[in-house]
């Protein structure tokens, strides 16, 4: 078991799944930052400012609240409580983000997950792009004893409208006590699972919240049981396999790739975007 470390992003406070000391990757997934629910005073000032990005991709998924996304290519969309903003950073976009204005003037209870994605070497150069999947567009499983909801992927004969550079699952879980779940997983995937509430058993293990187990790619299904009602992601993927250099924002191949990266955007080529 992996026990997420306290970050901070900005002026806001999260807890980092990955990477930890113990573990630097679960290919393709390169960070996995859970901002816990937090409640926002009326008039609070939270918001991370203009950055860059290259080589991978940002998805982040609103849990509560109301957030932004803005970015140099004129994207700009405010995401919604069960909402998934996906930007694919390829050859460089800078962007921003936070909860809306709106928001931070009435205040209110803000929770989210961002993952970075990997991209393998012959897609790291793509154009940047962006792009919102609403709540409606997310297709749910729920069987009484356990609700999957399909960010992307797929699971009991339903689809996530998103589409990926390379095979990938992440499924958002609300598990009831006393309940077990399997799921199939492709036997050269890989699969983790991280804790956001309540207590499952793993094995001959109990996790907690803040927790990340790592499953081993030795058979074609996982299996755990809620010890109490339970919120998890499950996620994984096709390893990419390449070697990954990162830089701050960049993720590359090479360190001369990550040079490339840092000179496209100190020269404007990843364009511009007012604070």
């Amino acid at each position: 078991m992996i026990t997420a470390t306290a970050e901070k992003v900005g002026t806001s406070s999260v807890l980092r799944a990955l990477p930890t000391p113990g573990l630097k990757q679960i290919d393709p997934f390169l960070l996995i930052d859970h901002m816990v629910p937090v409640r926002i005073a009326p008039g609070a000032s939270l918001r991370i400012p203009p950055h860059p990005h290259a080589g991978f991709e940002v998805v982040t998924y609103l849990l509560d609240g109301e957030f932004f996304h803005r970015d140099s290519k004129g994207n700009d969309q405010v995401a919604s409580a069960g909402d998934l903003n996906w930007m694919t950073s390829g050859s460089g976009i800078i962007h921003s983000e936070g909860p809306t204005g709106k928001f931070l003037q009435s205040g209110g209870r803000l929770e989210l997950m961002q993952v970075w994605i990997n991209l393998p070497a012959a897609k790291k150069s793509v154009s940047p792009s962006f792009r919102h999947y609403p709540v409606s567009s997310l297709p749910v499983v729920d069987n009484g004893d356990a609700w999957v909801k399909i960010l992307i992927g797929n699971y009991g004969g339903l689809s996530s409208p998103v589409l990926t550079h390379t095979p990938l699952f992440y499924l958002h879980i609300r598990q009831k006590a006393g309940k077990s779940l399997v799921l199939p997983v492709q036997p050269d995937y890989s699969s983790a699972l991280y804790l956001m509430g309540g207590k499952i058993g793993v094995g001959d293990q109990e996790m907690q919240p803040g927790q990340l187990a790592d499953f081993n790619k030795d058979g074609d299904q996982v299996e755990w049981k809620a010890i109490q009602d339970s919120e998890l992601i499950f996620f994984g993927g096709l390893p990419i396999g390449e070697k990954v250099v990162s830089y701050g924002p960049f993720v590359m191949n090479s360190f001369q790739d990550i040079q490339h990266a840092v000179e496209d955007y100190e020269t404007g080529k990843m364009g511009q975007l007012e604070y």
